[in-house]
């Protein structure tokens, strides 16, 4: 009996000695994230908008994480096989992806796709927000919205622009203003901005429908000519071209960019990315890159973003449903 009871206080022993020690390591472990580089996703070839704004705040989040940041494309389905990738990946807060608010409100609406965005995805910060803006060739016989909008209804189907790609909000904002105004544009997709930028230089299209980002150098450069600006309000460069709004319609094209990871990234890891990447939005670099292309620096964190896209979900289907731009 008694030396039952000193091999049970032998092993008592070894576990208290045992137990501060196994909550030490972890505890250790937990203050090194990240103690190996990240990865974020971008879902778009090299080179774009999003990759040059992914890259600067990158380079300034490395500076507190310690660690860098490897920037990986994977390239398809407007965004989806990239985020997939993302929502796919153990959720430990080194696989993280940047995201826009079409993949969240249109992409679902399009296709059917291999995750949920309603459940399966954790939104960090929301780094930039795109502005959107109808130019036209600088020769154009228009000069401004109204005369662009006579031109449409008294020539259904003549007035055609370009996006990159079916379901952008660009095209949603257009084909929403036809359909207010009772007429008709002709829409034209391309794979990409420089893309469709050619083609209305080139006289293919009347005009094209894109960022800013995209839009400026040849602004500047007096190829194109600014028309209308798609979102709630004017650009600063540009503040004599009236918005959306001004012209009476109650509905405007936004999009986000920010980042995001699969659901269920641990809660202090979760804060530590938060507030990382928004001490990283305050860096000089990134106010520059932003400012060269007239985007505005994203002002909602991960929650407040996740609310506003959801509050924008049920609307934007009906939207896609009632224009018939599911795919087939």
């Amino acid at each position: 009996m008694w030396k039952m009871v000193r091999k049970l206080s032998k092993r008592s022993l070894i576990l208290i000695l045992v137990i501060p020690l196994l909550s030490a390591n972890e505890s250790t472990a937990q203050e090194k994230y990240p103690n190996r580089p990240l990865t974020v996703i971008y879902g778009y070839a090299p080179g774009g908008a999003g990759d040059v704004i992914l890259r600067a705040l990158c380079r300034a989040a490395e500076k507190d994480f310690g660690q860098p940041i490897v920037i990986e494309s994977k390239i398809g389905g407007n965004g989806a096989i990239g985020m997939n990738y993302v929502l796919k990946s153990k959720p430990d807060g080194y696989t993280l992806g940047l995201s826009y608010t079409s993949h969240y409100l249109i992409n679902p609406h399009l296709r059917k796709l291999p995750f949920n965005v309603l459940t399966d995805t954790a939104d960090i910060v929301t780094v930039f927000k795109y502005n959107f803006g109808l130019a036209v060739r600088a020769d154009a016989p228009w000069n401004n919205y109204e005369e662009v909008l006579a031109y449409a209804k008294n020539n259904p189907g003549k007035f055609s622009y370009g996006t990159p790609g079916v379901g952008s909000p660009q095209m949603i904002a257009m084909e929403r203003i036809a359909k207010k105004e009772g007429t008709r544009w002709a829409f034209v997709p391309f794979k990409s901005p420089p893309e469709s930028i050619a083609a209305c230089l080139g006289g293919h299209t009347s005009g094209t429908i894109q960022a800013s980002i995209d839009l400026t150098p040849h602004l500047q450069a007096g190829t194109l000519k600014l028309i209308l600006v798609l979102n709630d309000k004017r650009w600063p460069a540009y503040p004599n071209i009236p918005c959306i709004l001004d012209k009476g319609y109650n509905f405007y094209a936004f999009s986000y960019g920010g980042l995001h990871g699969p659901k269920g990234i641990p809660e202090p890891i979760f804060n530590y990315l938060e507030k990382v990447f928004e001490k990283a939005k305050k860096d000089p670099t990134l106010t520059e890159t932003l400012q060269k292309f007239n985007l505005e620096l994203g002002d909602l964190r991960g929650k407040e973003y996740t609310n506003f896209w959801k509050s924008n979900y049920e609307e934007t289907g009906n939207i896609i449903k009632a224009l018939g731009l599911q795919e087939k």
